[in-house]
C-alpha cells in the first residue's frame, strides 16, 4: 500500500499579535454634511448598518474610518461616537438613545481639507454579535461653524435608517435626542476595523 503525503499549511500565532480585518459599508457615490455637520456648530447624527451589509459574525470592532471632501482645513475637532448591537432595521421610530448604546470615542479628531480618510481609533473597543449595528455621533457645540461644502462621502439606502439633527444654539444630549429631526436613507461610507 502506497502512502500518500498530505501537506497542510500551518499557521502559527504569536502570543500577543494582532489581525485585523476591515469592512467597508457604502459606496460613496454622494456627499453630505454627516455624520457631523460642521456647517452647524452642533450636531447629532444616527444610523444603522444591516447585518448582511457588515456580513463579518461576531467580532470586535477597534477602529472606524470615515472618508471627507472638506474645502475648509476644519483641522481638529472634539467628537463623540456610540455603538450598538440592536435589532432594529430602521430608526422610523425614533432615534435609539445613548444611553442604551456604548460609548467608543469622546476625544478629538483631525479634519483636514480636501478628500482623506479620517481613521478613528476607538477609545473603547464594541463587541459586535453579529446582527444589525448602531452608531450616534455627536459634533459637541463648538464656537465656530464652516463651509457648507465641507462633506463626507456616503450614499442613499431606502428612507429611514438614518436620523439627524443640527444646530448654532442648541447644545444636544444624547442620551434625550430631539424630537424634532430628519429622517432619512443616507448614511456615511464607513469602514470598520
Amino acid at each position: 500500500m502506497k502512502k500518500t503525503l498530505l501537506l497542510l499549511p500551518i499557521l502559527l500565532l504569536v502570543a500577543g499579535a494582532l489581525f485585523a480585518s476591515e469592512v467597508t459599508v457604502g459606496t460613496g457615490s454622494q456627499q453630505a454634511r454627516v455624520p457631523m455637520d460642521m456647517y452647524y456648530k452642533n450636531s447629532l447624527f444616527e444610523c444603522i448598518y444591516l447585518s448582511s451589509e457588515l456580513n463579518i459574525g461576531a467580532s470586535t470592532i477597534t477602529a472606524i474610518s470615515l472618508y471627507n471632501n472638506f474645502s475648509t482645513n476644519v483641522g481638529i475637532k472634539p467628537v463623540k461616537i456610540w455603538l450598538g448591537n440592536t435589532t432594529q432595521a430602521n430608526l422610523s421610530t425614533g432615534w435609539i438613545a445613548s444611553n442604551s448604546l456604548t460609548k467608543v470615542f469622546d476625544g478629538n479628531a483631525n479634519f483636514p481639507n480636501s478628500a482623506n480618510t479620517i481613521l478613528i481609533t476607538l477609545s473603547t473597543p464594541f463587541i459586535y454579535t453579529g446582527g444589525n449595528l448602531v452608531m450616534m455621533v455627536n459634533r459637541p457645540m463648538d464656537d465656530a461653524y464652516y463651509a457648507s461644502s465641507d462633506r463626507f462621502y456616503c450614499q442613499t439606502i431606502g428612507t429611514n435608517r438614518a436620523r439627524k439633527a443640527y444646530s448654532d444654539t442648541v447644545t444636544y444630549d444624547a442620551a434625550v435626542p430631539p424630537s424634532n429631526s430628519t429622517l432619512s436613507g443616507q448614511f456615511p461610507k464607513t469602514t470598520f476595523t
